[in-house]
């Protein structure tokens, strides 16, 4: 059967992709790279925090100084050191992990999460040109090496989309589920609000409780002061520029890392989040008299995420999967709009767009996210009367 032009693009990204994660791995000494950083690099912040609360308080897992020494003394020659970031929910739901080896933990947690991710996806695209899209994303092979949880985040949206049809209480856990990364979940409530969806909203909002509080009861109630110290520290140190903020593509810390004010950065970014609000709120309205294709705005949705949280890293991109799969879909179906096909070759390169920041001081990102989201903002506008082009209509 002849591939069509699209997959043979795609079918070609593959192999250079495949290729040099190869050649990269051909560098490796033993566990560590030549910067001396761990296969799996950032899935060692959860392994190593699994392995100190198996042993310690939950709480030590927090704390920098003693997290730094744990690490150094099982792995001396470690560059720099992992922090825990995260609540007490993401660290019981790694905790068994800690009994593993290393290797075997990664391995484990990659193919799990991955299995997730992919399932997400399955729930809201399953044409032929979709799944070549998705073999081929950056934000697909960049997490196999990254061994972040962007794949289980980006699952648990992608459920919470693909399940509002016919599942809504069930879509609502898998969106309460993303109490383990808040920052992930800031316009859900804003999209389900504007679609009347209550009964996933109820079903958010007793998942992220319950998943907030029984973990730090069985880890410790102190988990959560924890938490919310270490999540300051993180605050503070992309503000003095102590992080690596060419990982953080969100508009807020390249102000930072370009000189801007704090105080004038938040007011870009909280006027930014606000206007992606507003086009979310706007375009998911029609949806609450239960007819509608989910393409336009749940690719409006994952887009505005990323323009209004002010904290995301560059492998959180891996959730542009789903907006892509769902805009070039709708471009074949109906015709692309002027600029389409070019603004969705960005999207697909986004993943790769902090290479850029690491080289100059230029995020790629907001730019690329914004011209998206007004691009989806008119062809919603003009296309609104047209019939859906995806399987998923929605009934909340």
């Amino acid at each position: 059967m002849r591939l069509s032009r699209l997959a043979r693009w795609c079918l070609a990204a593959i192999a250079v992709q495949a290729l040099v994660g190869l050649v990269w791995l051909t560098t490796y000494k033993g566990l560590f790279d030549p910067r001396n950083m761990p296969v799996g690099n950032d899935f060692a912040a959860f392994w190593f925090a699994a392995r100190m609360t198996l042993q310690r308080p939950a709480t030590d897992a927090y704390d920098l100084v003693g997290m730094t020494q744990f690490q150094h003394a099982i792995w001396p020659q470690l560059e720099g050191m992992y922090a825990w970031v995260y609540p007490p929910s993401f660290l019981l739901l790694v905790l068994g992990f800690g009994l593993m080896p290393y290797i075997a933990a990664y391995v484990t947690w990659t193919a799990a999460t991955l299995f997730a991710y992919l399932a997400g996806l399955w729930q809201n695209v399953r044409d032929r040109t979709s799944w070549w899209l998705i073999a081929a994303f950056p934000g697909l092979w960049l997490g196999l090496g990254q061994g972040q949880n962007q794949f289980l985040t980006a699952a648990l949206g992608a459920l919470g989309l693909g399940l509002l049809r016919k599942h809504p209480v069930w879509a609502g856990v898998c969106i309460g589920l993303l109490a383990i990364k808040p920052h992930l979940a800031l316009l859900f409530p804003v999209a389900l609000l504007a679609a009347r969806a209550w009964r996933t909203i109820l079903a958010a909002a007793v998942t992220a409780i319950t998943v907030t509080l029984v973990p730090a009861a069985i880890l410790g109630w102190g988990t959560l002061v924890a938490w919310r110290d270490s999540m300051s520290w993180v605050a503070t140190a992309i503000e003095l520029k102590q992080l690596p903020v060419w990982m953080f593509p969100a508009p807020f810390p390249w102000l930072l890392s370009l000189g801007v004010p704090t105080v004038l950065a938040w007011i870009v970014q909280g006027a930014i989040s606000l206007l992606a609000a507003l086009i979310v709120y706007r375009l998911w309205r029609p949806l609450a008299k239960g007819v509608g294709s989910l393409a336009l705005p749940g690719s409006a949705l994952v887009l505005a995420t990323f323009l209004a949280t002010p904290y995301y890293a560059m492998y959180d991109l891996t959730w542009l999967a789903l907006p892509l799969c769902w805009l070039v879909a709708t471009g074949v179906a109906k015709g692309f709009r002027p600029g389409g096909k070019p603004l969705l070759v960005l999207l697909f390169l986004l993943p790769y767009a902090s290479v850029i920041a690491l080289v100059v001081d230029v995020q790629l990102a907001p730019f690329v996210l914004a011209a998206l989201l007004w691009h989806v903002w008119q062809r919603s506008v003009s296309d609104r009367s047209d019939a859906p082009v995806d399987r998923t209509h929605v009934a909340l």
